[in-house]
């Protein structure tokens, strides 16, 4: 595990939720946002928003990822 200081990059958001066992449509539906849409974040394509990074880490329970801003 990390040190909680160093964030994993959202690169690794695939295998992080993949670590968890949830399925892309699973972790979307759970965070509010399309399948399409968190497949743009996992490849890197987009940059989610505050609300969204709050809502992806506490489902993953990556805690850096929550003050991130």
């Amino acid at each position: 595990m990390p040190p909680v200081d160093v964030l994993p990059a959202f690169g690794q958001l695939r295998s992080l939720r993949e670590a968890k066992g949830l399925a892309i449509e699973t972790l979307a539906r759970t965070v509010g946002i399309s399948p399409s849409y968190l497949g743009l974040i996992e490849s890197g394509e987009r940059e989610p928003d505050a609300a969204i990074r709050r809502s992806l880490a506490w489902e993953l329970g990556v805690a850096g990822w929550r003050e991130a801003s």
